[in-house]
């Protein structure tokens, strides 16, 4: 059966981040299975970023997407007007939004009832340790989350879930057990595929490097700072080491470059910017290491691509990471902010060939067990069933 799909969500491609790139291949994912695809979305980048230049209406891959103009732009959070016309204009099988403590989920959740549409929450990793945000955020979210128990979680018919800290935050505020499905994100079925990094290793003149990619948002929760901090410990054992910061600048250039600078490294690092499509892959498959330094990390999306393309992965024991990473078996835990402990994990893998290579195998494994776009919307195409049924 032919279903018509609402994918709402607060940033979309050509936007770069865990939520949109969740989004995208789910809704492309359920293209390909032959429904009804609209995704509905805000004409916004991240703050910091350039101006979106897209169109307000595209087909992207057999998707519609939906580009509305926000208002009260705070941080991720923003107000869409026209979201409302458009949920009350379009009949929609299903309405999955993105992002819990956003307000268009919200307005999905009432409208959804509004409009007897299957309804589903994908919660996105919102929920934080002591410290990990201001007290200020900690009030608000709570002010928010004891609304959000008696109104957009009631009128919920699943949220989506990756891992047992949401299950266990979200029964605090009195969400049933038979609301949650767990669901892994996953790499998109590209990540699965060989590219040949050629022409992407003569562009950055990377020709005899041992390459550490980080791949994501510059920003200060990413930590790419600390990759730089590593940098000297890393040269003087492996001077063949250099460093690929691939993404956007979220606000940490400025600092990146002037650590550089001081620790004498600016020759050892390439920040290239944001890589979409075949060169992100192209760079995946330059690498003999993927690094991820976070103080607070989800679920991260770029921690399954790297896997999809076996690489060996050193990361922080953020949740995220923690969550998708077997320490020692297809993957490098290290405490978080410890510069002498990330230097060593990557040193050992840049000179243990052989440890390098069983990591890679072991981490293209979990990929594919779990970590797989094709099977995640394979489930949740499944969920919709059940839940029309």
């Amino acid at each position: 059966m032919k279903l018509n799909i609402a994918q709402v969500v607060p940033y979309y491609y050509p936007s770069i981040g865990g939520v949109q790139g969740v989004a995208q291949y789910i809704a492309e994912g359920l293209a390909k299975l032959g429904h009804s695809v609209d995704v509905i979305t805000a004409y916004r980048d991240h703050k910091g970023r350039p101006p979106m230049n897209v169109p307000h209406f595209e087909i992207v891959n057999d998707v519609h997407v939906y580009r509305y103009k926000s208002i009260l732009n705070i941080g991720h959070m923003s107000y869409m007007p026209d979201l409302f016309i458009h949920l009350l204009r379009h009949k929609y099988d299903v309405i999955h939004y993105h992002g819990y403590r956003h307000p268009l989920c919200d307005i999905s959740a009432i409208i959804g009832k509004l409009k007897n549409s299957v309804t589903i929450l994908h919660s996105h990793g919102p929920f934080f340790h002591k410290g990990e945000i201001s007290k200020l955020k900690h009030f608000l979210y709570n002010l928010y989350d004891k609304i959000a128990s008696f109104t957009t979680l009631k009128l919920t018919d699943k949220i989506i879930v990756f891992n047992q800290w949401e299950i266990d935050n979200f029964r605090k505020l009195k969400v049933d057990d038979s609301k949650f499905e767990m669901v892994l994100n996953a790499a998109e079925e590209d990540s699965f595929k060989t590219f040949i990094p050629a022409s992407f290793i003569k562009k950055h003149n990377l020709e005899g490097k041992k390459i550490i990619l980080c791949l994501g948002i510059v920003n200060e929760s990413k930590r790419q700072d600390l990759l730089i901090e590593a940098l000297p410990l890393i040269i003087k054992e492996v001077p063949e080491a250099f460093l690929i910061l691939a993404g956007p600048d979220g606000g940490l250039m400025e600092i990146v470059n002037r650590k550089a600078k001081d620790l004498k490294v600016e020759k050892y690092f390439k920040h290239i910017g944001p890589v979409f499509g075949e060169e992100k892959h192209r760079a995946y498959e330059a690498a003999d290491i993927f690094a991820l330094t976070s103080d607070k990390d989800a679920y991260p999306l770029v921690i399954a691509e790297a896997m999809a393309h076996g690489l060996p992965i050193v990361a922080t024991k953020a949740k995220g990471p923690l969550s998708m990473i077997h320490n020692g078996l297809d993957g490098v835990l290290v405490e978080k902010q410890d510069i002498i402990n990330i230097a060593q994990a990557i040193i050992k893998l840049l000179r243990d060939e052989k440890l390098r290579l069983t990591i890679s195998e072991n981490a293209k494994k979990n990929a594919l067990e779990n970590h797989n776009a094709i099977k995640s919307v394979e489930k949740i195409e499944k969920i919709y069933y059940q839940l029309l049924q």
